[in-house]
Parts: structure tokens; C-alpha cells; sequence
């Protein structure tokens, strides 16, 4: 009478299916990972103008002007003016951005990230 082995491993309908997944998420990765590299960026720039001395003067339309001009010097095409929002404070200028971004992924099936950075410009 033949030994019958238990078998080990993955079918290959089994593997097909794993790498489907590990494709899926890849391509999710890929569509993820410059938009978060474009909010680092502002992240950046808005730190960078929290600490120089030679924003505490301009108005606000000056900054609105250096900032989105930084915003392109750093790679940050994918933006929309109007998310750019400067208010008066007690302590100085108050700079908010609030944005979402969707990326399509396959069909009707899209990504969403949101984000908010902000920085004070002190007198």
C-alpha cells in the first residue's frame, strides 16, 4: 500500500492570491508615498521660515508670495492656493494649511489623506 505524505506548502492558486494582495499594496505604496514626502516638505518650509528673523516684518501678502515659492522650490506642485490661509495673531501671523488629497487606485477605488500643518511667523 502506497504512504500518502501530507503535503506542505502553498497551492498554486494559493500563491496567486498572495501575491495579488502584496501587488495591491505595493501600487497603494506607490501612490501614498509622494504625497506624504510633499507634506514633509511643507512640514519644512514652515519650520524653516517659524526660526529666520526675516519673515517678522513682511505682510501677509509677502509671505503668502516667499511661501509658495518655496512650496515650489521644494517639489510641492500638487497644492492649491486657496488650502494656504494666513490670519493675524496675538503673537504674529498664524499660517494654516488644510488639504486632502485623493489618488485613484483601481476603478472607482480611491485613497484619501488629510493633512494640517501650520506654523507662526513672531514680531
Amino acid at each position: 500500500m502506497p504512504s500518502l505524505r501530507k503535503q506542505n506548502g502553498l497551492t498554486l492558486l494559493s500563491w496567486m492570491i498572495v501575491i495579488a494582495i502584496a501587488l495591491f499594496f505595493i501600487l497603494i505604496g506607490i501612490k501614498m508615498v509622494p504625497v506624504y514626502l510633499e507634506n514633509y516638505s511643507i512640514r519644512q518650509v514652515f519650520s524653516s521660515m517659524e526660526d529666520d528673523r526675516r519673515f517678522r516684518d513682511m505682510t501677509r501678502g509677502e509671505l503668502k508670495k516667499v511661501i509658495l515659492k518655496r512650496f515650489q522650490i521644494n517639489g510641492v506642485y500638487n497644492f492649491n492656493k486657496d488650502d494656504l490661509v494666513l490670519k493675524p495673531s496675538k503673537k504674529g501671523t498664524l499660517i494654516t494649511v488644510d488639504y486632502e488629497v485623493r489618488k485613484p487606485v483601481v476603478g472607482n477605488v480611491e485613497i484619501v489623506m488629510s493633512f494640517a500643518e501650520s506654523a507662526e511667523i513672531r514680531k
